[in-house]
């Protein structure tokens, strides 16, 4: 959640910094910017790895199954993630927001809406293939095929209404970036939060499925 953090924090300091409520003093010269790309350079090329070595032994042992056209979706969607990530850096993302200068906030904070945007998406996709390849590898009459269906209705659900919510924070949605027109958002960091605490139950469940289902045996 480091991504929606940020834009919650910079959002609202950057609130008290127009209507006179904060000081743009502060410490100068920090940046998370290496750890950022330290974060993606490391993740972004193992999961393309990891994800082509599927593919390699999928098609060439077995067919295809949704499972593995899921993770494809999430690896394109994780990648212009990444990409959306990088350019907001490029634009200030990483520092403190009284240092973002003014002319390239908006291009940030842009940029930051868009890697908003594509994280549900790409997380919901990716769990999504998880459930599915645990139902592709279960025999058809098992009882737990149903609650995993279930699971996976709640993920694509629950997932694209977050990311519809996040087209509706703002009133007009450029205000997100633009604090020039006049407009309002709702409480993200609550939204935000929110949001984590429904992924990681939705996460533990996910992986607490093999421990249920394989603990006595394929029936």
């Amino acid at each position: 959640m480091a991504l929606l953090d940020w834009a919650a924090t910079a959002l609202k300091v950057r609130q008290a910094l127009d209507e006179g409520g904060g000081s743009t003093a502060g410490p100068t010269g920090e940046t998370r910017a290496p750890a950022l790309y330290g974060f993606m350079a490391s993740f972004g090329p193992l999961a393309l790895i990891a994800v082509s070595l599927r593919f390699y032994a999928r098609i060439r042992f077995v067919k295809l199954g949704w499972d593995d056209i899921t993770i494809a979706i999430g690896m394109v969607l994780y990648t212009g993630l990444i990409i959306a990530t990088v350019e907001a850096i490029k634009y200030g993302l990483g520092v403190h927001i009284w240092e973002v200068h003014r002319e390239t906030e908006q291009q940030m904070q842009k940029c930051g809406f868009t890697s908003q945007v594509l994280y549900p998406a790409s997380l919901g996709v990716i769990k999504l293939s998880i459930i599915l390849f645990f139902i592709r590898i279960l025999p058809p009459e098992h009882t737990w095929k149903k609650a995993l269906y279930g699971l996976a209705s709640w993920v694509v659900v629950s997932e694209t209404a977050f990311t519809v919510a996040l087209f509706l924070q703002c009133r007009p949605l450029n205000y997100y970036w633009d604090k020039t027109v006049e407009g309002t958002c709702f409480d993200q960091p609550k939204f935000y939060y929110v949001d984590a605490a429904l992924n990681m139950a939705t996460d533990l469940v996910i992986l607490s499925v093999p421990w249920f289902v394989f603990r006595g045996g394929l029936p």
